[in-house]
């Protein structure tokens, strides 16, 4: 599930508006809020290692366990840019490609962006709801995601001509039903994204059906699962935080605000290890 991986590097591109002042105070507002919540409500119940950034320039391969890489604000510029105020006035028009919220994101409609940030979660199945998360189609929104700043790390793996990001908005209690795919880094700009993961198995997470939204699962399936089955890591991240998630190992998101906005980076598992070749790339 979720296999492809899309490859090629994007260009950095400079922004459509300087931003505001306002785009400023609204990012600053966030991740204030942000980090007030995630230090509330996920340490140190969350499990997961915390490591500093430059940790990942010694991975020449995908490590087998999940970690969080902080503190993370190389972009921090994107963080302004994508403000809800500043994607209306800049993206509003742009047409956005939406798939499926369910295990495999399958059927596909469109929208402008402004449509999209306007509609309300329809709380309903996850094959029957749609969500922004992937290569923008747009030229001007593509542009915006391709000043995008990797993770750096230190294998050909996850250099950054090996990493493919996706690009997400999405609202309250939207999310992706569990799947499995390669490894990556999972960073949120604004908001906070709540990641369930499980082991690789051949089994699915229990009580999972793929078209049942991450929401349903977690009110109606989670609180009755014994200790031993639930997730091994439970967490919410905020701005300024990146997951690392490792292959194979079963997950699903569930966005915690209204405006959330987070990118995706899918490396290439089988590339060559290039040693230190690839440290500064």
């Amino acid at each position: 599930m979720k296999d492809q991986r899309r490859q090629g590097r994007a260009l950095h591109a400079p922004a459509e508006h300087a931003p505001s002042l306002r785009d400023a105070a609204v990012v600053a507002l966030a991740l204030a809020g942000a980090a007030v919540a995630v230090a509330r409500f996920d340490r140190p119940a969350c499990g997961l290692r915390r490591v500093p950034i430059s940790t990942a320039l010694a991975w020449r391969r995908p490590p087998p366990e999940p970690v969080v890489l902080a503190p993370f604000h190389a972009n921090s510029e994107l963080r302004v840019r994508t403000s809800r105020a500043a994607l209306l006035r800049d993206h509003g028009d742009a047409r956005v490609h939406l798939t499926s919220s369910n295990s495999y994101s399958e059927g596909a409609v469109e929208a402008s962006l402004a449509e999209y940030l306007a509609a309300t979660p329809s709380g309903g199945r996850a094959n029957e709801s749609y969500y922004l998360f992937g290569p923008p189609t747009d030229v001007r929104l593509a542009k915006l995601v391709a000043s995008y700043e990797f993770p750096k790390c230190g294998g050909a793996w996850c250099a950054p001509s090996n990493l493919a990001a996706s690009f997400g908005v999405a609202g309250r209690d939207s999310g992706v039903s569990y799947h499995t795919h390669g490894s990556g880094f999972g960073e949120v700009l604004h908001g906070r994204k709540r990641w369930l993961l499980y082991a690789p198995s051949a089994a699915p997470p229990p009580g999972h059906e793929p078209d049942v939204s991450t929401a349903a699962w977690v009110r109606d399936v989670l609180p009755t699962l014994p200790p031993h089955r639930r997730p091994r890591h439970d967490c919410v991240l905020g701005p300024g935080e990146v997951l690392y998630f490792p292959p194979s190992w079963w997950h699903a998101t569930l966005n915690e605000d209204a405006h959330t906005v987070f990118v995706s980076s899918f490396a290439s598992d089988q590339a060559r290890d290039e040693g230190p070749a690839f440290l500064g790339a």
